[in-house]
């Protein structure tokens, strides 16, 4: 897509940017899915790590959406994170650069608990072409072209990235878990036309008039992967409101496709282009078109947003009535359309680790692909008879006699006692079990320890915990509170 500005072989051509890319590597304010395990604010604990870091399969989450950017021959990547996480980034992004030259970054810090399109319009300065943004926490092996293709031929407002949810979650989708929704999509186009909470569904008529065949999906998730042209984050700076991008932004744009009410709250016609439609202008310059050219000498350029084109006038009337009534935007060709695409992948791995649940799917089945990859020998597990499933990652030595590991990962210098089941868990770096310890659906962050005989179920142990010896606990989360002082020395 571009190459290095400097000095070029004879014969080559430098390429101009194409793609920018964004990684939020924060999450917003309210967000308590994984505070047992992650902490990116500035009161964070000593051991909390970034929800960016959290390690999936061996290594740090942010590094698979780094490695789909590569792919992509992205190169200009901007990751977004609070300043209570800046240095642990700092350090997962050197880490990468090390084994790869192929990105260059630059990590900005934006305030802990603001909107998505809230830190988007922090950096817009920094932006100058179409972008790419990623949340920190989506992994997929989708190959990047498939949207890119689509963005660049179709050029819509948003091309977007759905999911099956029970791809991860292995079950029915919960209407509870705070993800699901409606999602309508015009399949004979490819069109987003509507996403709403499965709580709430109601359709508008100019909707319905111009998408009269959509289908309903409930089983559908947003991975928050979003390619943009430019002139969106004008809208958003533009319109202070827009916090989200989910919520606020690709709500707004999905009724400006057929709401002109919408477009013109919106200020599209400002932004979208400065030109008319260069096919439409060629059909008017037609020898078979006999009032082509008197057309085409109306037409007139917007200047910076000072002229507006006379559909704003008329439509305006309608915003003065409150809003009650939404007016069909037009079909006028010398206006470009603002189009929402979407792909949805079925035959490619794609989750987001957004839940304790999705975040211990995800590692069993991003361990079974890197399986080869573990550092553990064999050899020396089998001397000590224990029992390690084939879907399962063990990145330290210390392995006790009579063992049992399956469909589990557990990271780098670790100690495991004798006797020890551990069943559909993440066992996270310097984390010591005991012996006759008993896991089952567990998450255990860094530093913790688990005294002998201990049998925990669907619990998350938090960083630097300390399980008393024979304790027996369901669903329950061990975690220090960020707002005690606690002095250790």
């Amino acid at each position: 897509m571009f190459l290095n500005k400097g000095k070029t072989p004879k014969g080559t051509v430098n390429l101009v940017t194409e793609f920018q890319a964004v990684i939020l590597a924060g999450r917003p304010s309210g967000w308590g899915s994984l505070d047992a395990i992650t902490d990116d604010s500035e009161l964070k604990a000593e051991h909390n790590i970034p929800k960016a870091a959290l390690p999936v399969a061996g290594k740090p989450m942010i590094h698979y959406q780094l490695a789909w950017l590569e792919a992509a021959k992205v190169q200009s990547v901007l990751v977004l994170c609070p300043q209570g996480s800046k240095n642990e980034i700092q350090a997962q992004l050197q880490k990468y650069a090390g084994s790869s030259d192929a990105l260059k970054f630059k990590l900005i810090c934006t305030n802990h608990g603001e909107g998505t399109a809230d830190a988007l319009r922090q950096i817009h300065d920094e932006i100058k072409s179409d972008f790419i943004v990623m949340s920190c926490d989506v992994i997929t092996d989708l190959p990047a072209h498939h949207l890119i293709d689509l963005h660049r031929i179709h050029a819509p407002a948003v091309t977007t990235l759905m999911y099956e949810s029970m791809q991860v979650e292995g079950a029915a989708p919960s209407k509870g878990d705070g993800y699901a929704e409606y999602i309508g999509i015009d399949m004979e186009k490819g069109r987003l036309v509507f996403a709403a909470p499965q709580d709430t569904m109601r359709f508008q008529p100019p909707m319905l008039r111009k998408f009269p065949r959509v289908r309903m999906y409930t089983n559908l998730r947003d991975s928050h992967v979003y390619i943009f042209q430019r002139w969106v984050l004008d809208v958003i700076v533009n319109d202070t409101t827009i916090s989200s991008i989910r919520k606020d932004l690709i709500q707004r744009l999905l009724r400006s496709q057929y709401s002109e009410t919408a477009r013109i709250k919106l200020g599209i016609n400002d932004f979208i282009t400065s030109e008319p439609d260069p096919f439409y202008q060629a059909s008017l310059l037609s020898t078979t078109n006999s009032r082509g050219t008197k057309q085409l000498l109306k037409l007139k350029p917007r200047k910076g947003g000072d002229e507006r084109e006379s559909v704003t006038e008329e439509a305006s009337g309608t915003e003065e009535t409150g809003g009650k009534e939404e007016k069909d935007v037009k079909e006028d060709p010398a206006t470009k359309e603002v189009v929402c695409a979407t792909v949805i992948c079925r035959d490619a791995f794609c989750a987001r680790a957004n839940t304790i649940g999705s975040y211990g799917e995800i590692n069993r089945q991003r361990a079974q692909v890197a399986r080869a990859a573990q550092s553990a020998t064999t050899t020396d597990i089998k001397a000590k008879q224990a029992q390690i499933g084939p879907d399962s990652i063990i990145e330290s030595e210390q392995i006790g006699e009579r063992c049992s590991v399956k469909k589990s990962v557990i990271g780098k210098h670790c100690t495991i006692g004798k006797n020890v089941k551990i069943v559909n868990s993440i066992i996270m770096d310097h984390v010591v079990i005991e012996d006759f310890v008993k896991l089952d659906k567990c998450v255990v962050s860094m530093n913790a320890q688990i005294l002998a005989n201990s049998q925990l179920k669907e619990c998350e142990v938090g960083p630097k915990i300390v399980i008393d010896k024979g304790t027996i606990r369901t669903g329950e989360q061990f975690v220090l509170s960020h707002f005690l002082d606690i002095d250790e020395a």
